[in-house]
């Protein structure tokens, strides 16, 4: 595509854009951990997992500020993201079935959208100094989709075996 080729971010740019959306994806996923840890710990348990990679993610990129000379304007401890959230919903925490398969379907959503964003940030990269870090993150944002994928799917049917599906 035309428009594509024709985006070129200065790497400060692009850390800042992958920062700031890693910062997000860890907020979603502690809200995710907290959300489930009543009704579904090992879900809970999933999800925090994702989230402390998602903190790994952020020290690298830290890190490779740092050896560019330039300064993250975010910090990831200040974020708070409410997209977990349903504003309509009764509840914050899963406690039925459909509330809970509406949030693995929305994480799932939103990790195949975030490999999506990093698979595009390795496309216009111009930066050596990002190129490998980049080639990491996309092949984990492609895993976290799949296992997010894996579990909505594994969830479902566990629910149906249990006679709690509706």
């Amino acid at each position: 595509m035309a428009s594509e080729t024709a985006l070129n971010f200065l790497p400060q740019d692009q850390l800042t854009l992958a920062y700031s959306q890693e910062a997000q994806e860890l907020c979603r996923y502690r809200s995710l951990a907290l959300c489930f840890l009543t009704f579904d710990t090992p879900i809970s348990q999933l999800m925090n997992a994702i989230g402390i990679e998602c903190e790994h993610r952020l020290n690298n990129l830290k890190e490779v500020a740092a050896q560019m000379a330039f300064d993250l304007p975010l910090n990831s401890s200040k974020l708070i993201d409410i997209s977990a959230i349903n504003q309509n919903s009764r509840h914050f925490f899963v406690v039925d079935e459909n509330r809970g398969r509406q949030l693995l379907i929305d994480a799932e959503e939103a990790a195949k959208a975030s490999s999506m964003i990093f698979s595009k940030l390795l496309k216009i990269n111009a930066a050596p100094e990002l190129r490998q870090l980049l080639i990491t993150f996309v092949k984990q944002k492609k895993s976290e989709y799949l296992v997010l994928k894996e579990c909505r799917e594994q969830w479902k049917l566990a629910l149906h075996d249990l006679g709690r599906a509706s």
